[in-house]
């Protein structure tokens, strides 16, 4: 009895890496799993699987977005702050505006430059 109580847990484990590859048999991986059924999964994968199977590569791919995480929902990913992303379109504009007079005060400079020289010579 005490025997069936303790892999209990590795049966349930097993069946959950079986599914997943079943699961990942058409190229993608539909439903979500924790973590352990991805490496359950990875473990059970046969050679020919290994060697020619799309269901290790959608396996892969899908333990960044099919994972079950407590208190979200199946598939919602982990991203970056906003603050961390977000695009200062201001700061762009300034930064243009600095080129743009740096160009038109060059211009400037040059004609002078230029009109001075043509001053001098007649």
């Amino acid at each position: 009895m005490l025997a069936l109580v303790l892999l209990g847990p590795a049966a349930v484990a097993v069946a959950g890496g079986r599914e997943l590859l079943a699961d990942a048999q058409d190229g993608r991986v539909d439903a979500c799993y924790s973590r352990a059924e991805f490496r359950d999964g990875l473990r059970l994968a046969r050679a020919d699987q290994r060697l020619y199977g799309f269901a290790l590569d959608a396996i892969r791919e899908a333990q960044n977005s099919n994972v079950t995480v407590d208190g979200r929902p199946c598939g919602s990913r982990r991203t970056a702050p906003a603050r961390a992303v977000a695009v200062d379109a201001g700061a762009a504009r300034g930064l243009w505006g600095a080129v743009a007079a740096v160009v038109v005060a060059g211009a400037a400079a040059a004609g002078l430059v230029a009109h001075r020289a043509r001053r001098g010579r007649g």
